[in-house]
């Protein structure tokens, strides 16, 4: 025995009917959509993955540029001390005579032996 369904037609089913037997909405650009976003967040991606290198590259620059910063302002710390020494007329005659340098009427007589002292007495 087959049962047969009767359907009452009244407001509710037609609303019901007229659902069920509308089409889906078509995504037919959701596609390209996403690909084009894909596209887009890629370059961006790259973008700022070169910007990281840069800024990489530029952190060693700094670094580098720091050390040797550093390296010259002593040099110009060493340099100052010594023209400071230099215009002193003292030091700068001992250090004239350091370098075997005389005044024109002296006579210099070098006594680089090991064998005697400073003060003249042998070992």
């Amino acid at each position: 025995m087959a049962k047969h369904v009767i359907q009452l037609n009244n407001e509710f089913i037609q609303n019901k009917n007229r659902k069920a037997v509308a089409p889906v909405p078509k995504r037919k650009h959701l596609g390209l959509i996403l690909v084009v976003a894909i596209l887009l967040f890629s370059l961006a991606s790259m973008s700022l993955i070169k910007s990281y290198e840069n800024l990489q590259k530029q952190v060693v620059l700094e670094q580098s540029a720091k050390k040797q910063y550093d390296t010259l302002s002593k040099e110009v710390a060493t340099k100052k001390e010594e023209i400071k020494k230099l215009q002193d007329a003292n030091y700068l005659q001992k250090y004239a005579r350091s370098q075997d340098y005389s005044q024109s009427d002296e006579k210099v007589f070098n006594t680089n032996n090991p064998l005697v002292d400073g003060d003249g007495t042998s070992q």
